[in-house]
């Protein structure tokens, strides 16, 4: 008599076999568009896609092992040993499992979410019209705003004119991926916009891992690490990391050049942390938390001034930069005039837009204060980012250390001297000291409130960028 595990085993080969049968089918089509050979065709995907959609579930729920779960643990063994023998390489890895997972149920509900809303809602500025694609609405959720900045200087290069909007306010270092990028397949305009996307994603998933080891090294715990990581990904504002926007590459170039200092490697701190100040215009700042961990560490004043010699390819990097533009327009703080354009300008105390908020909120009281302009609330939404974060420096400080603690303070404190709160949101999101800290809170409550929040909230922003509304 057949025993009851025998058939389960028998029927879990055969649904195998079929899974394997109609995978490869719905990848061939899929790839070519459809096959035929002899009496057998296939030029559909729903036919194999439904019947995947019953096999892999009622395959699941027989719990028996497979040859594709056996060869998943084989690749994976090897996939370990290979980055255990790269060293330095393999400890940046161990943490790629939660870095994966962090990007798939973030990026793609939210995509999906912008996607339909897209679709469905009328954008309020100009929308896909202005794209080289046949289907703009999904290429909107990737393009907004200053994105357009950058691809004017990937596609034309820099030009000033002190009398209007100037490209000469955005930073090189990103345009120049977008172009380097798009080169090799023609440098056409559509190739210059996926290049952008590729940049910020792929920045964004490579800072995510470095997040994760240092995470990891300055705290101790891998959980730590995980929730920091998932943390900063469900950040209302993070939705910046994965559109035509620098915030993916400034965060992975901090990240590398903070790494680099805990491993006492000087040179590649300053390069990296020279590379971040060609990127955004607060990437200077970077010099903050290196020169502190510099002085921090042990030695004696040679050493020490080792230790700062380095650094200086900085100042170095933003210096060049200037040059250039000295060159080009005989100022080398065009960069920072050409800000004036856009009414903004540094240098005012930076509480005053935080009482002037509090103040009209007093005034006018929650509800009536959202009636005052079209802009409050953004305004709102961003002074209250600001306060937040303001309100987690001395955590950081405490739990992290002077030089992190200190980076975060001068990276808010410089956004908050401007005369308003634009882009306070995108200026904390990069922010990695104080998501370190928010994974270390021990309570599971805090943490999933905080991402349950943070999760609605960053839909909607997204949403409202791919919308072209004031969210920037």
């Amino acid at each position: 008599m057949i025993q009851l595990g025998s058939w389960r085993r028998v029927l879990a080969r055969l649904l195998d076999l079929l899974i394997l049968i109609y995978g490869v089918t719905l990848l061939f089509v899929l790839v070519t568009g459809g096959l035929a050979i002899g009496p057998i065709s296939a030029y559909r995907m729903a036919k194999p896609l439904l019947v995947l959609l019953l096999l892999v579930p009622a395959r699941l729920a027989l719990s028996e092992g497979s040859w594709f779960g056996r060869g998943v643990g084989i690749a994976r063994r090897h996939l370990s040993s290979t980055f255990a023998a790269l060293g330095a390489r393999g400890d940046a890895m161990k943490g790629l499992g939660d870095v994966v997972f962090a990007l798939l149920v973030t990026r793609l509900p939210a995509f999906a979410v912008a996607f339909v809303a897209n679709m469905l809602i009328p954008p309020k500025g100009l929308g896909s019209d202005r794209l080289p694609f046949l289907h703009g609405k999904l290429a909107d959720i990737f393009v907004a705003w200053d994105s357009g900045w950058y691809f004017d200087i990937a596609r034309h290069g820099y030009d000033f004119n002190p009398e209007r909007e100037s490209n000469v306010a955005f930073f090189p270092l990103y345009p120049l991926l977008m172009r380097a990028i798009a080169w090799p397949f023609g440098g056409s305009d559509r190739a210059i916009w996926v290049a952008g996307i590729v940049v910020s994603v792929m920045a964004f998933a490579a800072a995510l891992l470095v997040l994760h080891r240092v995470t990891e090294r300055l705290l101790g715990s891998r959980e730590v690490a995980r929730r920091t990581v998932l943390l900063i990904s469900v950040f209302p504002f993070s939705f910046f990391f994965t559109v035509v926007y620098t915030e993916a590459l400034f965060l992975l170039l901090t990240l590398l050049a903070v790494a680099a200092a805990y491993d006492s490697r000087w040179w590649r701190a300053g390069a990296w942390g020279g590379l971040a100040a060609l990127t955004r215009p607060n990437g200077i700042l970077i010099l903050v938390p290196l020169a502190g961990l510099a002085l921090a560490s042990p030695g004696d004043l040679h050493a020490r001034v080792r230790r700062l010699l380095p650094l200086g390819l900085i100042p170095a990097a933003l210096a060049a930069f200037g040059a250039f533009l000295y060159h080009l327009s005989g100022d080398p703080l065009a960069w920072l005039h050409a800000q004036n354009a856009w009414g903004n300008s540094l240098g005012h105390r930076p509480w005053n837009q935080l009482l002037r908020l509090l103040s009209a909120l007093e005034q006018y009281g929650l509800y009536d204060y959202f009636f005052t302009s079209s802009r409050a609330s953004f305004d709102l939404i961003h002074g209250l980012v600001g306060l937040v974060f303001l309100m987690l420096t001395p955590f950081v400080f405490a739990r992290l250390g002077g030089p992190l603690g200190a980076y975060v303070l001068i990276s808010l404190l410089v956004p908050l001297s401007s005369q308003s709160l634009e882009g306070i949101g995108r200026y904390a999101a990069v922010l990695f000291p104080a998501f370190m800290y928010l994974g270390s809170i021990k309570s599971s409550r805090a943490y999933e409130a905080l991402l349950i929040v943070s999760a609605l909230f960053f839909a909607l922003f997204l949403s409202l960028f791919v919308l072209h509304h004031q969210i920037y």
